[in-house]
């Protein structure tokens, strides 16, 4: 029930939002969910380079259950605000497996409703995972629906001297006219609580 709430109080908090940047989040992580009750806390600067832009994405990850993370995020840029929540379902995770595979799927705002779905797959070389995957996200503009197809390619260092931080550098590679403005590079850090 507590999980229930916490998913409609962010569904609606996107609804209610204020007009808010053109911007993306990508994956920003592994396809690896967290443990069941397991917290992290991002920082995740985006340049969003065919838009000459810049926002500052704070992240937070918690893990619902065997499995399933629900993600909520909150992007700031000068008065702006972009808001959004996913959840990942894991699919497949190392070591039981050659790769780890996650789909997701969410909802974000940006003055219009967009959704956010995808198919993350990564591969685990400790310290380091590589991920990369497919991002669609259909955006719902005054009648007109923008197809985002994007392809995240992303690095996830496990920082060794610390099993509490983790870095994390992408790429947002548009693959259709679409996604071209959601193009991207990405860097920050994540922290488990």
């Amino acid at each position: 029930m507590k999980n229930l709430k916490l998913t409609l109080g962010m569904a609606l908090a996107l609804f209610t939002m204020p007009t808010l940047v053109n911007a993306q989040d990508g994956f920003f992580s592994n396809a690896q969910t967290l443990k069941k009750g397991a917290f992290a806390l991002s920082v995740q600067p985006v340049f969003l380079t065919e838009q000459d832009d810049f926002i500052l994405m704070f992240r937070g990850a918690y893990g619902l259950t065997y499995g399933l993370t629900g993600h909520a995020k909150l992007g700031v840029f000068d008065d702006d605000i972009y808001v959004g929540a996913h959840l990942e379902a894991n699919i497949a995770s190392e070591p039981s497996s050659g790769l780890s595979v996650a789909v997701l799927g969410g909802i974000y705002s940006q003055g219009e409703i967009g959704l956010k779905t995808g198919l993350n797959i990564s591969k685990d070389l400790d310290p380091v995972s590589i991920y990369s995957g497919v991002n669609y996200q259909p955006y719902f503009l005054d009648g007109n629906t923008l197809h985002s197809v994007l392809i995240p390619v992303g690095v996830d260092i496990h920082l060794r001297n610390s099993d509490k931080v983790d870095l994390v550098l992408e790429g947002d590679i548009p693959v259709n006219d679409d996604g071209e403005y959601l193009q991207a590079i990405t860097f920050g850090a994540r922290f488990y609580l």
